[in-house]
């Protein structure tokens, strides 16, 4: 995502004599560098006070491209790649024009993974239409400093998960009857999906109501306890509340008039 700002400078500066027309490129170059700099600055304030907490990754991928006396054309963007994880032009789309929430490369990947639920069923971790949202509130949920779940543990779920351990698996409810299994060497997170969490195993050890999701699973010698670090949820949709074009373009274009007119006149 970019925007281009033109600008009319012969309404700016009126009649223009032979050596105005010669420092204008150069003075509109300077400008308009001046102009992206002042926007992406602004873009970095205004994202810090519209949303909360957010990564400096996200703050700081409101880039520019410069200008040269040779080409006077100056462009404010947003960062579109990042190779360990996901593109700031894409995930900041909704917030910008409205839209469903962009599916994380995280929540692509569990619709790529399927377990076992607690009937032996095989079943998708990631469902069409749902999302998996970090419960914050949850003791086993490791947080940064900005309040967001770890890279880390987005890393162990995804790795668990994909090493096909499953509710059935480490219970023993897949044949119904049978003793559970030692799960020492097995992994501690599993996904539970609506008709699992109504199994009459899984149904009797929740003292609330169960949601579907990803748990953490602890095996005391006090008994075994489930945390639910991811809750499965409905794809959120948001109406765009950070005016991308609007921020930038106010201040690149009082900056540019100011630079500009200081350049061709002093």
């Amino acid at each position: 995502m970019d925007i281009t700002i033109e600008f009319d400078v012969e309404k700016m500066v009126g009649q223009l004599d032979e050596l105005q027309k010669v420092r204008i490129p150069r003075a509109g170059s300077f400008a308009l560098n001046q102009a992206v700099y002042t926007a992406t600055q602004e873009l970095k304030a205004q994202s810090q006070n519209i949303f909360n907490n957010p990564v400096p990754f996200t703050v700081n991928s409101f880039l520019y491209r410069k200008s040269s006396p040779q080409s006077l054309e100056a462009t404010v963007f947003i960062r579109d790649q990042a190779p360990k994880g996901n593109p700031p032009a894409k995930y900041l789309l909704p917030q910008i024009k409205g839209g469903p929430h962009y599916p994380t490369r995280f929540q692509g990947a569990l619709l790529n993974t399927v377990v076992r639920n607690a009937t032996g069923r095989n079943v998708q971790v990631g469902q069409r239409g749902r999302i998996m949202v970090p419960n914050l509130r949850s003791p086993k949920t490791r947080t940064n400093k900005y309040g967001n779940m770890s890279p880390g543990q987005y890393t162990q779920i995804l790795s668990a998960l994909r090493g096909n351990v499953s509710s059935a698996d480490i219970y023993g409810v897949r044949d119904r009857g049978e003793a559970p299994v030692n799960d020492q060497n097995l992994s501690k997170y599993i996904y539970l999906d609506e008709e699992s969490i109504y199994e009459p195993y899984f149904r009797n050890r929740f003292t609330n109501s169960p949601k579907p999701g990803i748990y953490f699973v602890n095996r005391l010698s006090s008994g075994t306890k489930y945390y639910r670090v991811m809750t499965e949820s409905r794809i959120p949709t948001y109406t765009g509340k950070f005016d991308f074009r609007g921020i930038a373009e106010q201040a690149a274009r009082q900056k540019f008039t100011e630079a500009f007119r200081d350049l061709v006149f002093r």
